[in-house]
């Protein structure tokens, strides 16, 4: 009874994420979905994704982790699982903003492409849900896939919690 409340809880949530525009020092995030989609619009996983971005940004400013002096900032990007999409965000934030790393994109079709740039430019890119195994440490120093947690897991793990 716990575990359903909880999933509908997260199905609707929605957040305001408290982060200054103060630092220059910014990491890019490539997700799906825009960030305020209705729930009929957006993916759980773009949303959870997108969420944890966000934490893993506070967090960091939370512990005080700076580069240059200056706090860690995060930027997102929507690409709606296009390619071309995700390859226009990523050199319109590198042009207009100083990106020192990409989480994203989410699917390996836009990650074949993003990872040449990142490895040109020397930035490093963390695909969260790319799948393919070509996208690895091994083939580039830039580009690290995570291997996508299976739904029986994650559920489990919420489960047991």
């Amino acid at each position: 009874m716990q575990f359903v409340f909880v999933q509908l809880c997260v199905q609707y949530a929605r957040a305001s994420w408290p982060i200054s525009n103060s630092s220059s020092i910014q990491l890019l995030g490539l997700f799906q979905d825009p960030p305020n989609a209705s729930v009929s619009e957006t993916t759980s996983i773009s949303v959870h994704s997108r969420a944890m971005f966000y934490a893993a940004i506070l967090l960091a400013q939370q512990l005080n982790m700076t580069i240059d002096g200056q706090f860690i900032e995060g930027q997102a990007a929507q690409t709606s699982g296009n390619i071309v999409n995700a390859l226009s965000s990523t050199c319109r934030a590198i042009s207009t903003s100083n990106i020192v790393g990409i989480v994203g994109p989410a699917f390996s079709r836009e990650a074949h492409v993003i990872a040449p740039l990142s490895k040109t430019i020397g930035i490093p890119t963390i695909s969260y849900f790319a799948t393919d195994p070509a996208l690895s440490a091994k083939s580039s120093l830039y580009e690290y896939r995570l291997p996508r947690v299976r739904q029986f897991d994650l559920n489990c793990s919420l489960m047991s919690f």
